[in-house]
């Protein structure tokens, strides 16, 4: 990375960084990017990495894009440990022209100097003034706040999905009046322990607590954001203590388990084994992601399809939403010329905002084939996405939940900690805590993990925010 894009003051020391994540010596290419050859558009073939889903509308998207462009694509979909492969071309100095990475893991790459900011390319400004107010600040790097990449989608903020022939067998039935419903997790405690005492349920609350980074943590995140607590400032340094609300949210998960709310397998399963212990209408309430709604309300899917609603609210002091699974569209930190310049960040445009029809394409793609929270208010208001997002609703309240469903995504902003390049690091140790000490052994109180993590977080930032 070159001087003049290196961040100032309290800024990542990037060698150490590399080293202590033992990720090995890449040498990195400017962040200019730009070669000194000229390069002529017919030549240039373009590369995107992808998880694979929706292979179809991304098939189409190059397809177009080479049509509009006249530059070829060649798609790269990457099954398996996906970030764990991509970190392996990246070290390698593999040119990667648009790749998908998820907020916490831009944070770590960028910060090995991988991803190449684009806060110098055009339009970034007609972007913005379309986006939700969150995605574009939740895109700018730490210290620097540079802008890393373009959103493809948010895969959040959470809801709390509720089973309502579950919850009317207690006598909680659904209502169009938003204050009808449970606003806060003691009411949510309430109402589980009234459903298991009456035996008709045995584990009334289904939190995402399965066995991956996309577990606990993120909704360790969403409900530390109901409760107002940021858990980190602009500063990346933690403000959470014994004296905010991490605390309650901790007391609250212990209690849950030690009085066999949650069930015990949560911890070993994977979320396809979550996904289908709620499909099969074992819980009453169960707090994820809210796109959710497309597999979980899908008739094929579960004979309790008609029963899945959503709360008009997270439970919570402020019913705070966070995005928590942000993914970002960016490009590697390789040479460039100019023209292979202008053609990766006209893909990446195409792929994160509007085609060169100044069509929302792909956003409404998405948003149609899964409910994909999309960064463009826009895309909402299309008849054709209402239609499709509202067959996944709760029949008798579709349009409500439609609302709902909305203003929680209006109003997500997202956690400071995943701007951190050592984010990942504290987080694992953070799960396992949780999961290792304060659920399954008990030999840690809700206490001793706000204490220890909190020193976790501020000695990794010691470790790695200097110069």
């Amino acid at each position: 990375m070159s001087s003049s894009m290196a961040p100032h003051g309290a800024c990542l020391n990037r060698r150490k960084f590399i080293r202590n994540l033992s990720l090995g010596g890449f040498a990195v290419a400017s962040t200019t990017g730009l070669t000194p050859f000229p390069a002529v558009a017919d030549d240039i073939e373009l590369n995107y990495t992808f998880w694979p889903f929706g292979d179809e509308i991304i098939a189409e998207s190059a397809r177009l894009f080479t049509e509009q462009y006249g530059i070829k694509v060649n798609l790269q979909p990457t099954s398996g440990d996906y970030a764990a492969v991509m970190e392996t071309k990246l070290v390698s100095g593999t040119r990667l022209d648009l790749f998908r990475a998820q907020r916490g893991q831009a944070s770590r790459w960028f910060a090995a100097q991988w991803i190449r900011p684009i806060d110098d390319m055009p339009d970034l400004d007609k972007i913005k003034n379309e986006e939700f107010p969150g995605i574009g600040a939740d895109a700018l790097s730490w210290p620097d706040h540079k802008r890393i990449g373009l959103t493809y989608y948010n895969g959040g903020p959470y809801c709390m999905f509720r089973n309502e022939k579950v919850l009317a067998s207690g006598g909680y039935d659904a209502t169009a009046n938003p204050s009808d419903y449970p606003q806060t997790w003691d009411d949510i405690y309430k109402q589980a322990v009234d459903l298991k005492k009456k035996g008709i349920v045995e584990n009334p609350i289904l939190p995402t607590w399965f066995k991956s980074w996309t577990g606990t943590p993120w909704a360790l995140y969403a409900h530390c954001a109901s409760e107002g607590e940021r858990l980190v400032d602009d500063d990346m340094k933690s403000t959470f203590g014994l004296d905010t609300p991490i605390l309650k949210v901790l007391s609250d998960w212990k209690r849950w388990w030690d009085e066999d709310l949650v069930p015990r397998a949560i911890l070993t399963w994977q979320e396809p084994q979550m996904a289908s212990s709620w499909m099969k209408g074992l819980h009453a309430f169960h707090y994820q992601s809210d796109y959710n709604s497309f597999a979980y309300s899908d008739p094929k899917n579960s004979d309790f399809a008609p029963y899945f609603n959503m709360n008009p609210v997270m439970p919570g002091s402020t019913h705070g939403t966070t995005l928590v699974g942000h993914a970002l569209h960016v490009m590697s930190n390789s040479p460039r010329t100019d023209a292979e310049l202008e053609a990766a960040f006209d893909l990446m445009k195409s792929f994160s905002w509007r085609d060169k029809n100044h069509k929302l394409r792909m956003h409404k793609a998405w948003a149609t084939l899964a409910n994909l929270q999309v960064p463009f208010p826009e895309v909402y208001d299309d008849p054709e996405v209402k239609q499709a997002i509202t067959k996944w609703m709760y029949p008798p309240l579709a349009n409500e939940n439609y609302k709902w469903l909305f203003e929680g995504r209006q109003k997500a902003i997202a956690g400071n900690q995943l701007k951190a390049g050592w984010h990942q690091e504290w987080e694992v140790g953070t799960q396992q805590m949780i999961e290792d000490e304060l659920l399954l052994k008990g030999t840690a109180s809700p206490k001793d993990v706000v204490l220890a993590t909190k020193e976790s977080w501020e000695t990794l930032r010691s470790k790695y925010a200097k110069q």
